[in-house]
């Protein structure tokens, strides 16, 4: 709210006074018979009075704006139980899903599916493993989430995506399906600790700037996530990003949290600048490094020396869309480390691989009590 806003609320008050000083200064004006040198006298107070009257209201206008200003503060912080310090809130910021007009009937009733499954919590958490290669160990997961109709089924992503686009909704989707899947994978348990999570971030929410400056806000309150979640982008978005948007994410690495780019188009791209930004991991395609290494000798080079070029920079790569057996012996060769695709696991709920990964771990403890 601007100066002119919020000192038009005492405009009424100091207009009054100016006009009842000015009536009196007239009436002894005439009551003198126009005396000039009194009548100079008197147009001098008239205008000092208007003076000091514009004053007192941008004056109390100020304090008025210092007030609302700590309550704005104030208002930011919550009380913990039993304690008179404030906090900081660990809420999501509150996002609705308002009606949509205008729209396409078959539209309108999938965007109510997607309102009524988000509105009801009805969003499942996926993961899919990244693994440590040649081993196939389970290292990290990525992050997916499927909405849930009220008869149970699910609602694929491919079924609303479309109708959202359409809609301009799919900003507001993408958003409210991010804070749930942080608010899931908090309430995952003890077990998820042992893991990070790779959680996608759209374009559409990274430049919706208030939106992100309220998830940064959330996330500060939420430190304790910053070594379970890495951020993904992809890099075509990272290319163009805003310059607010680069200074919030500037603030969500302070914090400690790091990121990861996928959608890698080629090998030659300013490694050590997206590692300042606390990018620690790239993805690329298996079509994309097979393609680069088919060929000769040189070839195979080229996409080592791009794996070392990442190394170099404290970027980890990762192997992404390995999907048959065959494609190893070629991906091995080329020395990365980590892998994801169906081939090693397809997205399934967070609590099958956790639970598997609780039960592998038991059983090589156990072993290793047997061993000592």
């Amino acid at each position: 709210m601007n100066i002119w806003q919020k000192t038009s609320r005492y405009n009424a008050p100091v207009l009054f006074l100016a006009g009842f000083s000015s009536c009196l200064l007239l009436a002894l004006i005439v009551r003198t018979g126009f005396q000039p040198g009194l009548e100079m006298w008197l147009a001098a107070a008239l205008v000092v009075s208007l003076i000091l009257h514009a004053r007192a209201g941008f004056a109390l206008s100020n304090r008025q704006q210092e007030i609302e200003l700590l309550q704005g503060v104030v208002s930011r912080f919550q009380a913990v139980d039993g304690d008179k310090k404030p906090s900081k809130s660990k809420a999501p910021p509150d996002l609705q899903f308002e009606p949509v007009d205008g729209v396409r009937e078959e539209d309108a009733a999938v965007l109510d599916q997607v309102r009524d499954a988000i509105e009801h919590d009805r969003l499942d958490l996926y993961f899919q493993p990244i693994v440590s290669l040649p081993q196939r160990k389970h290292r990290y997961f990525e992050a997916f989430s499927r909405l849930r109709n009220a008869d149970g089924s699910v609602l694929r992503p491919g079924s609303y995506l479309e109708a959202a686009e359409r809609a301009n909704r799919i900003g507001l989707i993408d958003n409210m399906i991010l804070l749930r899947a942080v608010q899931a994978l908090r309430n995952l348990g003890p077990e998820s600790q042992h893991y990070r999570v790779f959680c996608n971030i759209s374009p559409a929410t990274i430049y919706d700037t208030e939106f992100f400056a309220r998830f940064t806000d959330y996330l500060d309150a939420n430190e304790d996530l910053a070594p379970r979640l890495v951020f993904e982008f992809t890099y075509p978005a990272i290319e163009i990003m805003h310059p607010k948007v680069e200074e919030n994410l500037k603030g969500i690495a302070k914090r400690g949290f790091a990121f990861s780019a996928d959608h890698i188009r080629r090998m030659d791209h300013n490694w050590n600048a997206l590692r300042s930004k606390n990018f620690r991991f790239v993805k690329a395609s298996s079509a994309m490094l097979l393609a680069e290494s088919r060929g000769d000798a040189s070839a195979q080079m080229r996409v080592k020396a791009f794996k070392d070029r990442l190394r170099e920079a404290g970027i980890d790569l990762i192997v992404e869309k390995v999907e048959v057996e065959n494609d190893m012996p070629e991906i091995l060769a080329l020395g990365i480390d980590y892998g994801q695709g169906e081939l090693f696991g397809a997205p399934r709920p967070a609590g099958h691989y956790l639970k598997a990964n609780a039960e592998e771990r038991s059983d090589m403890i156990a072993q290793l009590d047997r061993a000592s």
